[in-house]
């Protein structure tokens, strides 16, 4: 069953934000009351905002903890920046999928008896599967322009060093060769 919004997710978000900002700055509950009731002249309850502000930390717990998994998966899944991203997401919906099909909690439930939520689920997934393989065909190609471009810049350079030394065609090809691992 939906839950109804509270009288705080009623008011204007200026106030919200506000009640954010207070909190954020260190601001008691009291303290958050007297100056939305001396600012907005609002009638809310004290266990109103105590209930918003205690949701607004567990959000905020959530969202850290989210971001400390990512980063720990990026910090464990690669070097290239844009590839550990994707891959970290997908781990995180790997684990969102997990907890869904064992979990005990009673949103997952409902999202179980759903069988719209259950396709969008694995809509996202999909797209987040094949934004892997965008992500590596990506990676692959930006890989292979820059060895282009190296390969071709070292080339000149060999060159304008063999004219300048007055080396051979064939020293030239064994620097290349053996030195440089290029191929003649």
């Amino acid at each position: 069953m939906a839950e109804r919004p509270s009288s705080i997710d009623k008011l204007p978000q200026e106030i919200r934000d506000e009640i954010a900002s207070l909190r954020g700055a260190g601001h008691t509950i009291d303290e958050i009351l007297a100056s939305l009731r001396e600012l907005h002249s609002a009638e809310i309850s004290r266990s109103a905002l105590g209930r918003h502000i205690k949701t607004m930390e567990e959000v905020g717990r959530d969202i850290r903890q989210s971001r400390e998994i990512a980063e720990m998966l990026v910090r464990q899944l690669g070097d290239e920046p844009e590839s550990r991203v994707v891959q970290a997401n997908i781990q995180l919906m790997h684990s969102f999928m997990m907890k869904l099909f064992i979990g005990d909690d009673e949103a997952i439930k409902a999202i179980r008896q759903d069988p719209q939520s259950i396709m969008m689920m694995a809509k996202a997934l999909d797209h987040l599967t094949r934004s892997s393989k965008t992500d590596a065909d990506f990676v692959a190609k930006v890989e292979a322009r820059v060895e282009a471009r190296i390969r071709a810049e070292t080339e000149a350079r060999l060159k304008t060093v063999v004219k300048e030394k007055g080396m051979t065609a064939e020293t030239a090809s064994v620097i290349r060769n053996r030195v440089l691992g290029m191929k003649s």
